[in-house]
């Protein structure tokens, strides 16, 4: 496995920047994650990653020690894994109601716990709830990771700057069922709760895009699962697309890319959410909804696209499985040596062994060098 070659290669944002707007001429095809969980980096690295800078995490003053480590190791395992750029989130602390269980492998991350949403309830029920909520100011966003990583970042590579959406945070701070019960019940509290979101996420925006090396913003708001989109694509219309409209042209006034990570199945939707939203690159695709491939040949047009080896191959795939499905997307999606960029259908998650991440990387590098002579 030529993993030793990639670490070798000299970052190039520049071609990743060519690949996602779409322009030629034809070059290798860029490598592009959402992020990887703690575990998979301390596994490549060998060293146990001190601080959780995963989407739930909110790091503390008193964890600037194990915040600096943890940069310089995020640092160490995009760099060495072959990537043009390190991404970094940009967190606003809004607690919300989540569950927690010890973690199935115990380290995936750092402190051995793993959480997820409670569906059921959240801490804004009411409009008395939404007056007692704790709501953070813009300026109190902590860009701690983002800032120290913007003075270490090695010559060719970038940072993206990575957002929780304002989709995701207003069904966080409802819980799912409230916030699907408000959208007939209390739209009103609905609209009130994403604008604060909203004001949240500009000012957020408005921060990033200054600095000086980061080059990409990216969204993660789920709109939809399996089957369809988690809302009405007229409530998309009302409360989504206009809001993430406005988040990408502050990043396009900057001269930075935008990327739309969104889960699900967005058939229905994808041609006017491209139209409405005007996003560089879209993110995260699952073959049972829909093969990369038929989505980079209706839409590749259109939009860049991103990632799509399946996370169940990467999963429960053999090494040689993960290959020949690698094989297979960049044989269609990569051709063009533009508009596609090489990386699981979500993220590197702890429960994907490392030998198939490596095998993913490892015969994008490959490709690359038969196709284009080019890591």
């Amino acid at each position: 496995m030529n993993v030793d070659l990639l670490a070798k290669r000299q970052p190039d944002f520049d071609n990743l920047r060519r690949a996602v707007l779409r322009q030629g001429p034809p070059g290798s095809v860029p490598f592009f994650e959402l992020g990887a969980e703690p575990a998979i980096i301390g596994k490549v690295l060998g060293e146990r990653v001190p601080l959780d800078y995963h989407i739930w995490g909110y790091p503390r003053t008193a964890d600037l020690v194990a915040g600096v480590q943890t940069v310089q190791m995020f640092v160490e395992f995009y760099r060495k894994m072959g990537y043009d750029f390190v991404p970094m989130y940009a967190l606003f602390n809004l607690p919300r109601a989540r569950a927690e269980t010890p973690d199935n492998e115990g380290e995936g991350w750092t402190d051995g716990i793993r959480v997820w949403q409670d569906e059921t309830t959240g801490p804004i029920q009411s409009w008395e709830d939404f007056e007692k909520y704790h709501w953070p100011k813009p300026e109190e966003t902590d860009y701690s990771g983002l800032e120290f990583l913007n003075a270490i970042v090695p010559e060719g590579m970038k940072i993206c700057a990575n957002l929780l959406g304002i989709l995701d945070n207003t069904t966080w701070l409802m819980g799912f069922q409230t916030f699907y019960y408000a959208l007939y019940d209390q739209p009103d509290l609905v609209e009130a709760v994403m604008d604060k979101v909203t004001e949240l996420s500009v000012g957020a925006t408005e921060h990033v895009v200054t600095i000086d090396n980061v080059e990409m913003v990216l969204i993660v708001d789920e709109m939809g699962y399996n089957k369809g989109t988690v809302l009405k694509p007229d409530m998309l219309r009302k409360y989504v697309y206009p809001r993430h409209r406005h988040l990408v042209d502050i990043t396009h006034e900057a001269g930075k890319l935008f990327i739309l990570h969104s889960c699900g199945n967005l058939t229905a939707i994808m041609d006017e959410v491209i139209e409405a939203e005007r996003f560089d690159a879209k993110h995260s695709f699952e073959d049972a909804i829909m093969p990369v491939e038929e989505v980079y040949r209706r839409w590749g047009d259109r939009t860049s696209v991103l990632g799509g080896v399946d996370m169940d191959i990467l999963a429960r795939g053999t090494e040689e499985q993960v290959r020949k499905r690698v094989r297979q997307i960049l044989d269609v999606c990569g051709q063009a040596g533009t508009g596609f960029c090489l990386g699981s259908g979500n993220s590197i998650t702890n429960y994907i062994p490392v030998e198939n991440y490596l095998a993913m990387l490892d015969e994008g590098h490959r490709w690359n060098r038969e196709h284009f002579g080019t890591t």
